[in-house]
């Protein structure tokens, strides 16, 4: 059986599961957004936080909030704010989780684009 089939076929069990056929379309694109993500992508490591500078050049990575606090002396309910989108920035940095990072395209990247299979 071809992705595709294996794709619509979830996508509107799914919908029919939710009593919802208006939004099958949406949960077509976010099942294939699950197989192009991968599994892979909520690992443990996804729970690092990215630190950058105010340009959004990566600056670091840490195990944790508690490592980072520890490294650059901010304090941890700033950091905190920042990844919850309180507030944009902490000590003069960006704070993002990894999992969030690696979703945001960038130019230099050279992964493959995201392709959508249109509904049949």
């Amino acid at each position: 059986m071809l992705q595709s089939t294996v794709i619509n076929k979830l996508s509107l069990e799914c919908a029919v599961a939710l009593g919802d056929l208006d939004h099958l379309q949406t949960i077509h694109i976010y099942i294939q957004m699950a197989l192009s993500i991968g599994v892979e992508h909520y690992t443990k490591d996804m729970e690092e936080i990215v630190v950058m500078d105010t340009h959004g050049v990566e600056a670091g990575r840490y195990k944790s909030i508690s490592e980072a606090v520890k490294e650059l002396g901010i304090r941890q309910g700033d950091i905190s704010a920042v990844l919850t989108s309180r507030q944009h920035t902490a000590g003069g940095y960006m704070f993002m989780k990894t999992k969030d990072y690696e979703l945001v395209p960038r130019k230099d990247s050279n992964k493959p684009k995201l392709k959508i299979i249109p509904l049949k």
